[in-house]
């Protein structure tokens, strides 16, 4: 299992000499298993995905908020009509997945209309999609608390398991399931978009805290937290400085990180 991270910054991308250690590019992550290739969101970092020749090519959106979507268009890779990619979310089926990438990427807010342009972008149930795998890919998905509703995604191939618990405003009512959804992990991808102190102002803007994914670190079975969703003004010194502070076994995300997990 080979894992990438291609946007680890949240809300809006970046762009300054202050953030060019973590990175800019909004929510993107790329998961690797057996001879399938699963993208997690597609914001400014899906860009800068390369798709495989002769992989399954599986979209995952946790949800549909602006900083997970927007970089779908940008990829030059899609416009490639022998590029098949199957999209998928937990949150939707597959006909209320495609209006909603439609309407985003059409007409007012978009100059071309994707969905119809683009036949090689297959819109799938999510279920459909779990059981019609190969590889024998186990992908399980979790609701988090945000607003407008969002999707964790555990996926675990060969004894191997990945956790991306995307935008999800923490909770201890949550705990239970969080700990069973991710027991065993190799790796939890963490949303520490705010500080405990940042959050006291915060509370129903659905993001987690740095500190709170240091304490579930520590109730859970888990080899590996990385922090992401970096708030888009946190700059990379102050970045550093909470990474040096952080337990052992968590450190924060960055753009073009690529782990392997054997």
């Amino acid at each position: 299992m080979k894992i990438t991270l291609h946007g680890c910054r949240g809300s809006i991308a970046v762009s300054s000499k202050e953030f060019i250690k973590y990175g800019g590019y909004t929510s993107c992550y790329e998961l690797r298993a057996g001879n399938t290739q699963i993208i997690l969101d597609t914001g400014t970092g899906f860009q800068n995905v390369s798709f495989q020749k002769d992989s399954k090519k599986v979209i995952l959106f946790s949800h549909l908020h602006h900083d997970h979507i927007q970089g779908l268009g940008f990829n030059s890779e899609i416009f490639n009509p022998s590029c098949n990619i199957e999209l998928s979310s937990a949150l939707y089926e597959s006909t209320e997945l495609r209006s909603k990438i439609q309407t985003y990427f059409s007409g007012s807010y978009f100059p071309l209309n994707l969905t119809d342009k683009l036949k090689n972008l297959k819109f799938q149930n999510f279920f459909a999609l779990v059981e019609n795998n190969k590889d024998n890919i186990l992908i399980e998905s979790l609701e988090m608390n945000h607003p407008g509703r969002s999707f964790g995604y555990s996926i675990t191939h060969e004894n191997k398991k990945f956790v991306y618990l995307s935008d999800n405003e923490f909770e201890h009512w949550q705990l239970t399931k969080l700990c069973d959804f991710c027991e065993n992990s190799d790796i939890i991808l963490w949303d520490g978009m705010f500080s405990d102190k940042d959050i006291i102002d915060r509370k129903g803007w659905g993001h987690s805290s740095i500190e709170q994914g240091a304490e579930f670190f520590n109730k859970v079975n888990c080899e590996k937290m990385l922090i992401t969703h970096h708030a888009p003004g946190r700059t990379d010194y102050e970045l550093d400085k909470i990474n040096s502070e952080l337990p052992d076994g968590i450190e924060l995300a960055f753009d073009g990180m690529t782990i392997e997990v054997n």
